[in-house]
């Protein structure tokens, strides 16, 4: 994943949150094709702009929790239906 910055030279972690966003929603489309995926590198991604977050704090922290938080209930839903796509195989 590419460091994003705005105009300012400040990160644009809304950006980078929506790439991770996109990750996942591809990953959906893989999981309902019958695909298996590697999550591995999206962790170390999320974990990498979390660190980043920590020492340069959003510009726009109530727009980025809310970015976070969608991710979050993506992240959810792509674990719910890996969980489902193992059970059907099993």
């Amino acid at each position: 994943m590419n460091e994003h910055s705005n105009d300012s030279g400040r990160p644009d972690y809304l950006t980078e949150i929506a790439d991770l966003t996109q990750v996942v929603e591809n990953g959906h489309t893989l999981v309902k094709e019958g695909n298996t995926i590697d999550l591995a590198n999206l962790e170390a991604q999320i974990a990498e702009l979390c660190r980043r977050m920590s020492l340069v704090p959003p510009d726009n922290a109530d727009a980025v929790t809310v970015a976070i938080q969608q991710l979050v209930g993506r992240l959810g839903a792509l674990s719910d239906a890996i969980q489902a796509q193992v059970a059907k195989h099993n």
